[in-house]
C-alpha cells in the first residue's frame, strides 16, 4: 500500500511528545514489511537552524486562507529509507514555537491546505498518490476533513485513518474560524457531531466525524474515550462513530532502547545476563548522591510533571515512603511548578532518600530506567505510554494505575510483570508501592517479575501488522 502519514512533529526532526516517536518509528517499520509509506510535516524555524539535509524547494504555491493567500514551498528528505517532505510556510511556521501560540488554529489549517496542495503536485508531477492517508492528532485534523468536502472530487477515492495520541487536546477556536479554513458545518449531523459542539471550532471533533477509522494509541485507551469520564466533551460523537474505532498499542525502539548497547549505562545487561543491572544501580545512586546500596529498593521516575500523569498521589504518599519504608527515590521531570517546589523541598530534607532533576536530561533517563528497581505511572489517564514499556525492557518493574496504555501492558499476578492499582487515589497507590516493596524482598521471585518484563515484545514491527490491517478495513470502508 501506498500511505502518507500527516503529523506535526517527527522525531528525529522536531519532538515534544510521543506523537514524534509514533511518526518517526512507525513509517519504517511498515516499509519494513513491504509497504510505501511517505511522511508530511511543518519546515519549523528550528529545521532550517539546524540545517537538516533537505532539497528544494521543489515546487512552490500559494495557499488560501480566508481573504488572503500564504506561500508555501515545499522540500523533500528522508529518514531512513521513508521520504519526507516538509511544508515551508513562513505565516505559519517561521517562529520558535511548535505549539502555543494564538493562531495555532490558523497555522494548522495552513499545513492542511499545503498537505492537500503536495499531494496534487506528488500526484501530477511524480505519479505518486496515497491509498491511504493517515493523519495524527488534532493538527492533522483538518487534512481528513478537506478530503472529504473541499478535495472530495480530487481525492474522495483515498481512505482516511485519524488517530488520536491524546483527546485532551482538541485544536478549539472560535466558530468564526470555519468560515477562514474554507469550511461549513455541512455533512457535520450524519457523521455524528452536532453543530458548534463544544461550543467552538473544533479540529479533533472534525478529524473523528470525517475519517474513513478512528483509532487510538492502545485498546484500552480507545473503549475509555467512549465514556464521559475520558471522552473530553467528545464521547457522544465517538459513540456514534464506535464500529469505525479501533486501538492498537504503540511500540518502542528496541534497538534505541536496548540496555545491552546503550551507551549511556555504566554497564551493559540483558534478561540472559543481568549482572550489569547492579552496576546501573550502582551509577544512577552516586551520580544522584544516595547512598549506594544495592539491598535498598530504587524507585524511579521520568515524566513530565503534568496533572494528567498523578503526581499529586505521588506527592501525597512522600510522608509514608518516607517514614515506613528504606526506598530512595529518583525523579527527572518538569513541568507544574507548585509540584516541583514540593519535590525539591522533599530532596532538600531528605537528601539521603530522595533526588529530584527538573528539565530533560537523555543521559540521566536512560540510567533511571537501567538503575531503578521499580518504575512509577499513577497517571489519571494515559493513551498508550511509554515509559513502562522502556521500563520493562530494562529491567524496572512498573508501578502504574490500570488506565489506557499502561492496563494493557502491566499486569499483576502470577504471570505478571508489575503492580497495579485501579482507582484514583492515594491509599491504592500506596498499597500497590507497598506489594511491589515487599515482593523486592524474595530476590528470585523479584528476578523472575523482572525477566518477564525484558523478555516481552514490545516492538514496531508488532504494531506495524495491525496498522497495516487497520488500514486495509479503511479502504473497504471507502470501497462502499
Amino acid at each position: 500500500m501506498r500511505v502518507l502519514f500527516v503529523a506535526a512533529e517527527v522525531a528525529p526532526f522536531v519532538k515534544t511528545g510521543g506523537l514524534a516517536d509514533v511518526a518517526g518509528a512507525l513509517p519504517a517499520a511498515l516499509t519494513a514489511l513491504g509497504h510505501d509509506v511517505r511522511v508530511i510535516m511543518p519546515r519549523y524555524r528550528a529545521l532550517r537552524a539546524r540545517s537538516e539535509p533537505m532539497a528544494g524547494p521543489v515546487a512552490a504555491t500559494f495557499l488560501p486562507i480566508g481573504e488572503r493567500a500564504e506561500e508555501m514551498r515545499l522540500y523533500t528528505g528522508a529518514l531512513g529509507e521513508v521520504p519526507v517532505y516538509f511544508l515551508d510556510i513562513p505565516a505559519a511556521f517561521e517562529r520558535d514555537a511548535i505549539y502555543g501560540e494564538r493562531d495555532d488554529i490558523r497555522r494548522f489549517t495552513l499545513f492542511a491546505r499545503g498537505v492537500l496542495a503536495a499531494m496534487q503536485h506528488l500526484r501530477e508531477v511524480d505519479g505518486w498518490s496515497p491509498d491511504v492517508v493517515h493523519g495524527h492528532d488534532w493538527h492533522a485534523a483538518l487534512v481528513i476533513n478537506y478530503l472529504r468536502t473541499y478535495y472530495a472530487y480530487t481525492f474522495g477515492h483515498i481512505a482516511s485513518v485519524f488517530t488520536i495520541h491524546n483527546l485532551a487536546y482538541q485544536g478549539q477556536g472560535h466558530p468564526d474560524l470555519l468560515g477562514v479554513a474554507g469550511l461549513t458545518e455541512g455533512g457535520l449531523i450524519e457523521n455524528g457531531m452536532g453543530p458548534g459542539i463544544a461550543g467552538s471550532f473544533n479540529c479533533m471533533a472534525r478529524g473523528i466525524a470525517f475519517a474513513d477509522v478512528v483509532s487510538t494509541v492502545s485498546p484500552r485507551y480507545a473503549h475509555e474515550i467512549l465514556s464521559m469520564e475520558y471522552g473530553e466533551r467528545l464521547d457522544g460523537l465517538l459513540r456514534h462513530r464506535q464500529d469505525r474505532v479501533a486501538g492498537i498499542l504503540n511500540g518502542i525502539d528496541t534497538q534505541q532502547y536496548d540496555p545491552s548497547t546503550d551507551v549511556h549505562l555504566a554497564a551493559p545487561f540483558g534478561a540472559n545476563h543481568m549482572e550489569g543491572k547492579a552496576a546501573c544501580k550502582a551509577d544512577l545512586q552516586a551520580r544522584c548522591g544516595l547512598p549506594v546500596d544495592a539491598t535498598r529498593p530504587l524507585l524511579g521516575v521520568v515524566s513530565r510533571l503534568a496533572e494528567q500523569k498523578g503526581f499529586v498521589l505521588l506527592e501525597a504518599v512522600l510522608p509514608w515512603l518516607l517514614r515506613e519504608t528504606d526506598a530512595q527515590l529518583v525523579l527527572l521531570g518538569s513541568g507544574d511548578a507548585r509540584l516541583e517546589g514540593v519535590l525539591h523541598q522533599v530532596a532538600a530534607q531528605h537528601g539521603d532518600r530522595v533526588a529530584v532533576r527538573t528539565g530533560f536530561d537523555v543521559a540521566l533517563a536512560q540510567k533511571i530506567y537501567a538503575g531503578s528497581d521499580a518504575f512509577l505511572m499513577p497517571s489519571r489517564f494515559e493513551p498508550c505510554g511509554l515509559g513502562q514499556m522502556i521500563a520493562l525492557r530494562y529491567g524496572s518493574v512498573p508501578i502504574v494505575r490500570a488506565t489506557g496504555g499502561l492496563a494493557d501492558t502491566v499486569r499483576e499476578g502470577l504471570d505478571g510483570n508489575g503492580f497495579v492499582f485501579h482507582p484514583f487515589d492515594a491509599r491504592h497507590f500506596q498499597e500497590a508501592m507497598a506489594r511491589a516493596l515487599a515482593s523486592f524482598r524474595d530476590t528470585d521471585g523479584w528476578a523472575q517479575l523482572r525477566e518477564r518484563g525484558m523478555r516481552a515484545d514490545h516492538s514496531w514491527a508488532q504494531s506495524a501488522r495491525r496498522y497495516v490491517e487497520l488500514y486495509e478495513w479503511a479502504r473497504a470502508l471507502r470501497r462502499r
